[in-house]
């Protein structure tokens, strides 16, 4: 199900492969309220370092990667633990204003509008959103809440299914995690709400290339001279 109508398609995305390893919207979840950014942690050392994501390894966690099958890039991570999925997102969000308030009220007419139920509350970092989402192609009801993050030029999206909704204790442990995350959005420039690549470990890139192909070669043009202006 597409939530973000306004960015670039990204193209098919796999299963994850497997790999052990009306507030201010600026305001409403800060980079020091949850997942920090890179210029604001001393050292990422010992921690997986997926370029982009930074994330805590903590015993008894296991991390995943969503891969675009046309690609080949993995575009999102799923930490799994205390009977909880957290599949991670990163955007590129504009420098001044933030996106968790226009994206939240989206998903919420996103859901309703696929016949599911989608409810605003306000969780430790902000507004969130818990949501019954309906899954078509397995005739099942996905319970699952969602949670945004807006930092400086970027925009982190959790969605979070399992004990961690439900849960009040596991809800609280994973709430944890999410303040031990780190972001590095970099200095490229990218278009605002654009899906951002994580780097993988060789050993998850080897088991991609395994279950889906490596990329065909590109052929490349011959020399071309630069336009004038």
């Amino acid at each position: 199900m597409a939530f973000f109508s306004r960015r670039k398609k990204q193209g098919p995305v796999s299963e994850p492969e497997a790999t052990e390893v009306e507030q201010d919207p600026v305001a409403e979840a800060t980079a020091s309220d949850g997942p920090r950014d890179i210029s604001l942690v001393d050292t990422v050392d010992g921690m997986h370092n997926f370029g982009v994501l930074h994330l805590p390894k903590k015993p008894g966690i296991r991390v995943q990667f969503t891969i675009n099958k046309r690609t080949r890039a993995a575009i999102g991570a799923l930490v799994q633990f205390e009977g909880s999925a957290v599949t991670l997102n990163v955007y590129a969000a504009p420098k001044n204003t933030g996106l968790w308030h226009d994206i939240r009220e989206e998903l919420s007419e996103t859901v309703s509008g696929s016949g599911g139920t989608a409810n605003f509350r306000e969780g430790p970092f902000g507004p969130e959103i818990e949501a019954m989402v309906p899954k078509k192609d397995v005739n099942e009801i996905r319970h699952v809440r969602y949670v945004g993050f807006d930092g400086p030029r970027w925009f982190l999206r959790a969605t979070i299914e399992g004990d961690a909704v439900t849960n009040a204790d596991v809800r609280a442990i994973v709430d944890d995690y999410f303040r031990e995350v780190v972001v590095d959005r970099g200095s490229e420039p990218h278009p605002v709400r654009d899906l951002l690549e994580l780097e993988m470990p060789d050993s998850a890139r080897e088991r991609v290339e395994a279950k889906l192909g490596t990329l065909p070669a590109i052929k490349t043009r011959g020399p071309e001279l630069p336009e004038l202006a």
